[in-house]
């Protein structure tokens, strides 16, 4: 592992992994390489504080330093520094690089006299960088009250009481403006995006301004079913090739569909009616949850990842789309190491699904013939790798 200072021939390849760093991260696709683009000849930006961390001769890291400012209460205003992006590759996240590369760019900062550090970020992973929540500090976020403590508002002082010698008890930061560029000039953007290959925009849990239990991809809606959806889901669950393709008996009446909806959707939080956009009906099912139930040969605490879609819409990709757009969501939000899941023999449609989202065949197995009336099914067992995923 080698840290440099960038270099102008390494500006594309920056941008490139920039992009795929923070691609449907904070909102449908991102603009943060496009702010990193545009900050190389913003006044504010500090070259000598412009990393980039290469692993075997490819860069797989960059971070860049600005100057900021901070407002006194009585207007006055004080030099501040802030950083980001900090962009680590999608194959080399979780694995402690991007901390790696902040250590060093800190120490290189304090070693240029930068006293004081603002940003915008998770504190369960910057405080191990040294960072704690700014109001601590008695720093305030432009954007929010000044009584209010902004979890994602977070501040260093990389020299010891170098607030107290500024005479600084209380200040408001201000972020650069260099980093709304995106906002500002959305058709400079657009025109700038379009240098790059096409990936799908998908809106997903976590991001900003988006509700906590959806996601969606131009054609459908993962989203928690309602005891509105029970006489759709009887329309699809009673008919009797699709529930027993996936492991579960019919549908009676809508009755037994609300209940289902009321108890078995309802328990399991990571469990999504997928409606489909055109109709705005929910037209089957996508989830993962515990598998120690399952009559699969699961790890410790290995998720089980299941689905269904209604007879109508087999064969339309659907399923697969469904289930890349969770992947997608787990890839970005949670620390799952492998997820599991099978199909019956009789139903290889259902493993091309799995295959076409990265599983691997990891061998068979037989399920309990009591839960499938007396029928001893034999299953295909595939696994999905956390290094493995989209």
């Amino acid at each position: 592992m080698n840290i440099r200072l960038e270099t102008p021939a390494d500006y594309r390849e920056v941008e490139n992994l920039t992009r795929e760093a923070f691609w449907n991260v904070y909102r449908p696709g991102c603009t943060e390489h496009y702010v990193l683009n545009q900050y190389r000849s913003n006044p504010d930006f500090v070259p000598e504080l412009d990393f980039v961390m290469e692993e075997d001769g490819r860069i797989i890291g960059h971070v860049m330093f600005s100057r900021a400012e901070l407002v006194l209460p009585d207007g006055s205003r004080k030099q501040s520094w802030t950083f980001g992006p900090v962009s680590i590759g999608p194959d080399y996240k979780r694995k402690g690089y991007g901390l790696k590369l902040l250590h060093y760019a800190l120490e290189k900062a304090r070693g240029m006299g930068v006293g004081f550090l603002c940003m915008e970020g998770n504190l369960d992973f910057y405080r191990h960088a040294g960072f704690d929540l700014a109001s601590k500090l008695n720093i305030h976020y432009h954007a929010e009250p000044k009584d209010a403590v902004v979890p994602y508002f977070l501040a260093q002082e990389l020299i010891p009481g170098w607030l107290q010698e500024n005479g600084i008890t209380e200040a408001t930061y201000c972020p650069p403006k260099g980093y709304f560029v995106a906002d500002e000039n959305p058709e400079a953007f657009e025109t700038y995006e379009a240098t790059f290959p096409e990936k799908e925009k998908l809106r997903l849990p976590g991001q900003l301004g988006y509700e906590n239990d959806v996601m969606e991809t131009e054609r459908i809606i993962l989203r928690p079913w309602r005891d509105s959806d029970a006489e759709v889901l009887f329309k699809w669950a009673s008919d009797p090739d699709v529930g027993p393709r996936a492991g579960w008996a019919p549908h009676k009446s809508v009755e037994e569909s609300l209940e289902i909806i009321r108890t078995v959707f309802k328990d399991a939080t990571n469990t999504w009616a997928i409606e489909l956009k055109e109709t705005g009906e929910a037209i089957g099912a996508m989830g993962y949850g515990p598998s120690c139930d399952c009559d699969l040969p699961a790890r410790d605490g290995e998720p089980l990842v299941g689905y269904w879609v209604a007879k109508p819409y087999w064969n339309q990709g659907i399923c697969t789309e469904a289930l890349r757009l969770m992947l997608e969501h787990i890839r970005l939000e949670t620390d799952i190491k492998s997820l599991i899941s099978g199909h019956f023999i009789d139903n290889p449609a259902s493993g091309r699904v799995m295959e076409k989202c990265g599983f691997v065949p990891t061998g068979e197995t037989c399920v309990d013939p009591k839960q499938y009336q007396g029928e001893n099914r034999p299953i295909r067992v595939l696994r999905l790798e956390r290094d493995d995923l989209m």
